[in-house]
């Protein structure tokens, strides 16, 4: 025999083929039954009372059930093992959904259609928050909220270490302008010397592993200095919060490798955590980055130059953020594209592994890049020749003048 299994949010029915019910869940008693039923069906399960209820519908003699729920009927197939439909537009799932109130009353049910409503809205908010949480969960999601905030950690670093050499430039411009260009460095001896007269052989021989001629210089240079005497107190201040904000940025890194390894864990293996976190975040998600064809992959990071190539048929570029990998950078200029393209596709086979959660590759994917990368370097050991100048054209104004002799 065939019956109908209808859910909503407040309560799951059958009915047979004549409209009659059979059996119900009733969830209007309380609204986490509901919450707990569709959790559970978001997580691929069944719960128990439904087994339950399905088991009573089977033991009374229906074997065919329909179903307008797909992600419903293809789980009760699974986990019970019955012989299941899907209709989506069948009558008589139309004409329960759109005559509810009434059809409730047949088992007693004597609740209002705004009372409904209100309970509607109550287990799809909650239904929402649980969502935004779960999602919100996401490793890859604070993947992205870490590499942005180290993106505006550093450019906030490199703002206030300009503004401190500016500052400490007027008592020791010398040590600023140029000498040192290292701003954590700067910082560090700002903070731990201060005046020039505390830049002496013993000290800075004490605190930093310099060499002797490094040493020699900067205590030349401070006794010879033409900066002004000011009080330093607040700019030591000034460099010290540098220095904090620069030990939290290496927390910060720190916190990304482990939960890259996490979410990642081929995709950190294959390129490190910096660039890994940079490609997701810049795809949107892991997912994205999965997803993600290789020729877009290896372009992430470089699209005003690729929109440029469209508009004004400058140099197309050849990669994007990835040319920050070392075996890209430090690789000849000529084979960069090439190295790229390959370099690419390895990112998105990782990519595809770690979102589907598949087992560590990234041993063969580094194999392999290496393998492609001295075949490449093999191949092409010397820059391609340059292809001769085409012929000048005529400009513009004499074809003009041209065309109006021909007229």
């Amino acid at each position: 025999m065939r019956c109908y299994i209808i859910d909503s949010l407040i309560g799951i029915y059958a009915i047979d083929d004549g409209g009659n019910f059979l059996n119900y869940i009733d969830f209007l008693d309380d609204i986490e039954k509901s919450v707990s039923f569709y959790n559970s069906l978001n997580s691929d399960i069944l719960s128990e009372k439904y087994s339950d209820f399905m088991t009573e519908l089977k033991g009374s003699g229906f074997d065919d059930f329909v179903f307008d729920n797909k992600k419903l009927k293809e789980l009760t197939k699974q986990s019970l093992g019955y012989n299941t439909s899907f209709e989506k537009l069948s009558l008589e799932f139309k004409n329960f959904r759109f005559n509810l109130s009434d059809q409730l009353k047949k088992i007693g049910i004597t609740k209002t259609r705004e009372e409904i409503l209100f309970f509607f809205k109550k287990v799809e908010e909650q239904l929402i928050k649980e969502k935004i949480s779960q999602f919100g969960s996401k490793g890859d999601v604070e993947v992205v909220q870490i590499i942005e905030t180290l993106d505006i950690l550093k450019k906030s670093i490199s703002l206030f270490s300009s503004r401190l050499r500016e500052w400490y430039g007027l008592h020791f411009p010398e040590l600023t302008d140029k000498f040192i260009e290292e701003n954590i460095l700067i910082a560090k001896l700002i903070t731990i010397l201060g005046k020039r007269d505390n830049f002496t052989y013993e000290k800075i021989d004490q605190e930093f592993s310099f060499k002797e001629s490094r040493i020699n210089l900067l205590q030349k240079l401070a006794s010879s200095s033409m900066g002004a005497d000011i009080e330093l107190s607040i700019i030591k201040k000034y460099a010290d919060e540098i220095l904090s904000l620069d030990d939290f940025r290496q927390e910060l890194e720190m916190r990304l490798d482990t939960l890259m390894e996490q979410v990642a864990p081929n995709l950190f293996a294959l390129v490190g955590g910096l660039i890994g976190a940079k490609l997701i975040a810049k795809a949107g998600s892991l997912k994205k980055l999965a997803y993600m064809p290789a020729s877009r992959i290896q372009l992430l990071g470089a699209e005003k130059a690729l929109y440029r190539f469209l508009k004004t048929g400058e140099k197309r570029p050849k990669h994007g953020l990835i040319f920050q990998w070392n075996q890209i950078r430090g690789s000849k200029p000529w084979n960069r594209g090439k190295i790229s393209r390959v370099i690419s596709g390895k990112i998105g086979i990782s990519a595809k592994v770690d979102f589907f959660r598949g087992e560590f590759v990234a041993d063969v994917l580094s194999k392999e890049i290496n393998e492609k990368i001295q075949e490449i370097e093999k191949k092409y050991p010397k820059p391609p020749l340059k292809r001769s100048e085409p012929k000048s054209k005529i400009s513009s104004s004499k074809k003009r003048t041209y065309k109006k002799k021909r007229r």
